[in-house]
């Protein structure tokens, strides 16, 4: 892929083959690009057009991450306006969709709304309408999956009516909200505003901004970033349309007390290790959705500094603690090496996402 990121220095280039120094001034841009080339060299599938599972020899084809692969590839793109991302991203939607069945629907709503979400994401960087398209198409099956079973909400996946998770809420009040920003159609806004109240009701500790992952599951130890991520992204969309200041006060409450808490949450102020797998990809999605806040201008010069200085911290750890070199991947874990090149592809993402977050910053 020599042609793939034609701004991108080789990795022996940017780092070289010995630990990184703190001492030394991170240059965020190179390192997301470093990032983004190691993804593509050794993730994607050029025959099929998709990221695989991981890279090492697990071709699986993973819906929801490559649908996160869209956005990094979008974040990409606004970056460096390079082509070859735009080119790319072209690629990665007709893979996905015939990786999925020549079918763009899945029983997973939340898999879906992370489609829409980074669909929305790619439109926004290209105006290419073929993104918008998939979007709308898929949240109207996204919308179709509330039920009144414990007081509305969004089912986690087709057929369990009772399953409803943060995952399958949050996301779909974002989609909702900036598709209401993009048509003016208020149908979208009364949905996101009506999937909001719903959650915060059921789903939301509000004494503390924390999100539980699934209606009945009110269990500390099942707390995850990406419902924090969502939540806070979605109560931050709808303070954009409404200037209403509860929405603003809900998103600081959320990202604060993940930014400032200890025990569970941040120890030390580094997010925590939330595993391989799918889990690989949470630090990741709470990451963009607190790169988002920091960027808001009516938020307060102390706590956008906060946000701003978490990222760095985050940033500061994976690059010279968590990444392993020349290869350029990196550990689940953003505060220890990893044992060797071989990582999931939700794992890679993460690392991405939080680059692109400080390179924009």
């Amino acid at each position: 892929m020599n042609q793939f990121l034609s701004t991108a220095l080789t990795l022996s280039i940017l780092f070289g083959t010995t630990a990184y120094s703190q001492t030394t001034k991170i240059n965020w841009s190179k390192a997301a690009d470093s990032a983004q080339q190691a993804l593509t060299t050794q993730f994607w599938s050029g025959t099929q057009n998709y990221y695989r599972h991981n890279n090492n020899g697990n071709d699986t084809f993973d819906y929801w991450w490559n649908a996160h692969a869209l956005d990094v590839l979008a974040d990409g793109y606004a970056r460096t306006k390079d082509p070859a991302y735009a080119t790319r991203m072209g690629n990665l939607l007709s893979g996905i969709y015939k990786m999925n069945g020549s079918k763009w629907t899945n029983s997973f709503y939340d898999d879906m709304e992370w489609l829409a979400l980074a669909c929305l994401h790619a439109y926004d960087v290209t105006d290419d309408n073929k993104y918008k398209e998939v979007a709308q198409l898929l949240w109207d099956n996204i919308n179709a999956g509330w039920t009144k079973i414990h007081g509305g909400g969004i089912m986690w996946q087709t057929g369990t009516p009772d399953s409803k998770n943060a995952c399958s809420n949050g996301p779909a009040i974002i989609i909702a909200s900036k598709l209401f920003k993009l048509t003016k159609n208020d149908d979208y806004l009364f949905w996101a505003k009506k999937i909001y109240e719903w959650q915060e009701v059921y789903l939301v500790d509000t004494s503390r901004g924390v999100v539980w992952d699934a209606f009945g599951n009110y269990n500390e130890t099942g707390l995850y970033t990406y419902n924090q991520g969502t939540w806070l992204g979605a109560a931050l969309e709808l303070y954009t349309i409404t200037k209403d200041n509860k929405y603003l006060q809900d998103a600081v409450k959320t990202a604060s007390y993940i930014v400032n808490d200890q025990q569970k949450f941040s120890p030390n102020g580094i997010l925590k290790d939330e595993g391989a797998g799918d889990g690989g990809l949470f630090k990741g999605i709470f990451i963009s959705y607190l790169n988002q806040l920091a960027r808001l201008r009516e938020l307060n010069r102390a706590t956008r500094n906060q946000y701003v200085q978490f990222l760095k911290t985050n940033g500061e750890s994976l690059l010279t603690k968590a990444t392993y070199r020349p290869d350029y991947t990196f550990n689940s874990d953003w505060r220890s090496q990893p044992n060797g090149p071989k990582t999931d592809g939700s794992i890679q993402l993460s690392a991405c996402m939080l680059l692109e977050a400080l390179a924009g910053l």
